[in-house]
């Protein structure tokens, strides 16, 4: 089954960039977790967990929670798109799709990956990855950035709506988690457990993935030419690479020769991280091979 959204080389975002462009963007989310779901594709629980949380920025968007909504839907749109064009890069085999997200999706084609695992991969890449580049073009789109410089009261409006940003993520970490429930039952037991303990855990996770984001996008948009433009990219390529493999739980099990054992039979998210064709290859069709499975 083709899974290439029709709509993979249209922009996501009008020039305008208008609050109603997120609705696009969440019809486009809901059509693509409709085809991956279909075809039994682990890459679905991400984006349902990304889709809840982007549904929550737009009623916020139109509710009048923003200093400047436009700016916001503008970042939304753009952040949205950097997804798109990392899910159609490693659908066509493209090596533009940055080694964050190889790592994610090629995660949906190994065995007993936990939903947990798969949504935090997804949030790794896109978070940590992805948000400075979205931040900082979407301060270039409205002209922020003045001859190389941030213009101070524009930057404490865009700071104030970005915090008001992860204030409405944290309210939609229950949601988010009963989507992860509807993934898996094993998810729905643990979530019980834990009380609330994970849920102040994912707080801190994002808004600490966040704040670092932050301060990488400021970076990206005063960046002078494309060579330190090129050292952020190169910096934010390895921090998102180290907390792949920290996502992975195989490397808690005690003892080197256990988990050398346990890689046979779940290998390391790690091992998407430097892929050779061959590599790649194999990755990209054990997804397309281990589609209807459930963990």
């Amino acid at each position: 089954m083709d899974l290439v959204d029709a709509d993979d080389g249209n922009e996501v975002v009008s020039a305008a960039g208008e609050p109603e462009e997120l609705a696009a963007v969440l019809t486009r989310m809901d059509h693509r977790i409709a085809a991956l779901r279909g075809a039994g594709d682990d890459r679905r629980v991400f984006l349902a967990v990304y889709a809840t949380m982007t549904r929550a920025i737009h009623d916020g968007v139109h509710a009048g929670r923003f200093m400047d909504p436009d700016w916001t839907a503008i970042l939304t749109a753009r952040f949205a798109r950097l997804y798109f064009d990392a899910d159609h890069a490693w659908e066509c085999g493209d090596d533009s799709c940055p080694r964050a997200w190889c790592a994610a999706f090629a995660a949906a084609g190994q065995p007993r990956i936990s939903v947990v695992e798969h949504a935090l991969l997804g949030i790794n890449a896109h978070i940590v990855y992805d948000l400075p580049f979205a931040v900082a073009a979407a301060m270039h789109d409205v002209g922020d950035v003045r001859d190389g410089r941030l213009q101070g009261d524009t930057l404490v409006r865009r700071r104030h709506d970005y915090e008001v940003v992860n204030h409405i993520l944290a309210e939609t970490i229950t949601a988010a988690q009963a989507v992860l429930a509807e993934e898996s039952r094993v998810s729905r037991v643990l979530d019980t457990l834990a009380m609330r303990l994970d849920e102040y855990a994912a707080e801190a996770l994002l808004r600490a993935s966040r704040t670092q984001g932050w301060h990488n996008a400021l970076a990206l948009a005063v960046a002078r030419d494309e060579r330190e433009r090129d050292a952020v990219r190169q910096h934010l390529d390895r921090v998102a690479c180290a907390y792949v493999e920290r996502i992975d739980l195989t490397q808690f099990v005690p003892g080197v020769r256990a988990r050398r054992v346990l890689a046979r039979w779940r290998p390391p998210f790690a091992a998407a991280i430097e892929p050779g064709e061959t590599d790649l290859a194999q990755a990209q069709a054990a997804v397309t091979g281990r589609r209807n499975r459930r963990v």
